[in-house]
C-alpha cells in the first residue's frame, strides 16, 4: 500500500510538474528543493498533498494550517510560530490561501515591527474555493445555475496585489508569480530576505487545487 501510495504521488508530481497556473506539485517541489539540508519549519500548510512533495521527517516540517476552517489562522499563527523559531536558525515557511491571507494581513505589521523572519507563499488561487466547491455541489443537488457558484466568492475584478500590500507593511513583496519556470528563482530572493532576519511574501498565481 505504501509503494502504491508513493508511486500515485510521483505519477501526481510528474502530471502536473509543468501547469500553468502553477500547481500545487511544483510549488511544494520548488520549496523542496530549497530545504534539502537545512533546518526548516513548515508553520502553515495550504491544500490537501503537501505531504505527497515534501519529506516530513521532524515534529516541525508540517505544523498545520486552518484544518478547522478557521478562514484567517493561518497567517497570525505562522507569525507566532516563526517568533518561537527566530533564535533557532530554522528557515520558517507559510503557505496560506489568498482568502485566508486577506482575513488577517495585518499580521504582517508584527512580523515587520518585530523583526520576525518568516517566508509567506500566497497560494492565489483568486477565490475563497473551498466554498465554491461546495456552491458548485449544491448547485446541482438544487437545480441552480452552476455558473453562479463564484458569486461573493471568486477574488477578481480587482485582483488584489498582495506584493504590493506587504510592501505597504514594509515587507519585501514578490509577485505575483504566474510563470512555473520563474517560481524557484523568486523562492530564492525571498529566502535571502528572510535569511537576513526579515520577512518576505510571495503571490504565486495557482491552480485551484
Amino acid at each position: 500500500m505504501h509503494e502504491e501510495a508513493r508511486a500515485a504521488a510521483a505519477k501526481w508530481v510528474s502530471d502536473n510538474w509543468d501547469a500553468a497556473p502553477i500547481s500545487a506539485t511544483r510549488l511544494y517541489g520548488e520549496i523542496a528543493e530549497r530545504v534539502k539540508g537545512v533546518e526548516w519549519a513548515m508553520v502553515s500548510s495550504h491544500g490537501r498533498r503537501v505531504r505527497d512533495v515534501l519529506e516530513i521527517t521532524d515534529h516541525a516540517h508540517e505544523l498545520g494550517g486552518g484544518r478547522g476552517a478557521g478562514v484567517g489562522y493561518g497567517l497570525p499563527s505562522s507569525v507566532g510560530a516563526a517568533l518561537a523559531y527566530r533564535d533557532t536558525g530554522r528557515l520558517c515557511i507559510s503557505v496560506v490561501g489568498d482568502g485566508d491571507f486577506l482575513m488577517t494581513s495585518n499580521a504582517l505589521w508584527t512580523a515587520a515591527h518585530s523583526g520576525i523572519p518568516l517566508l509567506v507563499v500566497v497560494f492565489n488561487n483568486r477565490s475563497y474555493y473551498n466554498d465554491e466547491e461546495h456552491q458548485e455541489r449544491i448547485a446541482r443537488w438544487r437545480d441552480r445555475p452552476v455558473e453562479n457558484k463564484g458569486i461573493g466568492i471568486q477574488i477578481t475584478d480587482p485582483a488584489p496585489d498582495f506584493a504590493t500590500l506587504a510592501r505597504a507593511f514594509d515587507i519585501a513583496g514578490f509577485g505575483p508569480v504566474s510563470d512555473p519556470d520563474a517560481l524557484g528563482a523568486v523562492l530564492d530572493e525571498a529566502i535571502a530576505v528572510v535569511r537576513s532576519g526579515k520577512p518576505a511574501v510571495v503571490d504565486v498565481l495557482m491552480q485551484p487545487r
